[in-house]
């Protein structure tokens, strides 16, 4: 593959130019969305997933400077069921919740066309995620109901699919990916951040190819460019106002946890030197004979305590 140079590549993992490449609704963004699907899912090959309908495609009129705009894709694939795709960039420590609430709103959306529960089909969410979330060393989990006794599965009707893109970079550099992981290629071209392997990944993989000739048309076309980058400015002021509400938590923390440590020690030294006033008196009573029990009841101090101060 041959491309019009000089090009400044957009980056895939950008969310919206993985919409852009994935859930555009045209010919070419709906057989990459195949392709991507069928090896999340591990179809076997020969049984592949049919048609797709994207039920969001893109539309200029997102307000990609909205820090808070969803750029998710869904669709509907024939004989299958819903999906829900999303690149999540910014870990706001919800993205568990948000997963299953975002398949319970398309069980939702099924209901509110005037289906039946019967008729409701499958529902998958499936999130590549640029942070590492769960505990696993796996970088890819899908999680599905079952009963907690037996391990009996439910009925396959939902299905939480988390794709952790560092975990699969950093094994990936280690040689501890399977060959025949059907993933591999496309978070590789996910993730990559090196401008000059586009055409080496393209000449790699037919499909791959397609994927970076959607990624070089993004990436050329002046408004794309344009949405690509406030989008990804909104992200950035994301991370920031995190980050400053974080440092101004720790401040706020560091500060109330000294003024606590200096009641707290004013406190402990007030009791610390009572009880030695205490000890003081037992000596001298200890010194005049007096009896043991006497003095514990007269300082409040143990026996054992009173026994030390005799030694």
């Amino acid at each position: 593959m041959v491309y019009k140079l000089p090009i400044f590549w957009l980056k895939p993992k950008n969310d919206f130019v993985f919409k852009f490449i994935f859930g555009r609704g045209t010919k070419q963004s709906n057989k990459l969305l195949l392709a991507l699907l069928n090896d999340v899912f591990n179809v076997p090959k020969g049984l592949s997933l049919g048609t797709v309908e994207i039920t969001n495609p893109l539309t200029i009129q997102t307000n990609l400077t909205d820090q808070y705009a969803i750029l998710d894709i869904r669709a509907k694939v024939a004989g299958f069921g819903h999906v829900n795709l999303e690149m999540q960039r910014v870990n706001q420590r919800n993205i568990d919740k948000r997963s299953l609430y975002y398949g319970a709103k398309l069980f939702e959306e099924q209901l509110d066309k005037g289906n039946e529960y019967r008729d409701l089909k499958k529902v998958v969410t499936i999130n590549f995620l640029d942070f590492s979330y769960f505990a696993t060393d796996m970088y890819h989990s899908c999680y599905r109901l079952m009963e907690k006794r037996t391990f009996e599965p439910y009925p396959d009707l939902l299905q939480l699919h988390f794709i952790e893109m560092p975990k699969f970079v950093r094994q990936d550099k280690e040689n501890l990916i399977h060959p025949n992981d059907r993933m591999a290629k496309w978070i590789r071209f996910l993730t990559n951040e090196d401008d000059a392997r586009w055409e080496e990944m393209a000449n790699q993989d037919p499909i791959i190819e397609n994927a970076v000739d959607m990624l070089r048309t993004v990436s050329m076309d002046r408004e794309a460019r344009m949405l690509a980058e406030a989008r990804e400015k909104a992200l950035k002021d994301i991370n920031s106002i995190r980050g400053e509400g974080k440092e101004e938590g720790i401040e706020e923390g560091i500060k109330k946890g000294m003024e606590k440590g200096r009641k707290e020690g004013i406190k402990k030294g007030i009791e610390e030197g009572i009880k030695e006033g205490k000890r003081e008196i037992a000596k001298k009573m200890l010194m005049e004979g007096a009896d043991i029990n006497f003095i514990v009841k007269m300082t409040e101090l143990t026996e054992s305590e009173i026994l030390e101060l005799k030694d």
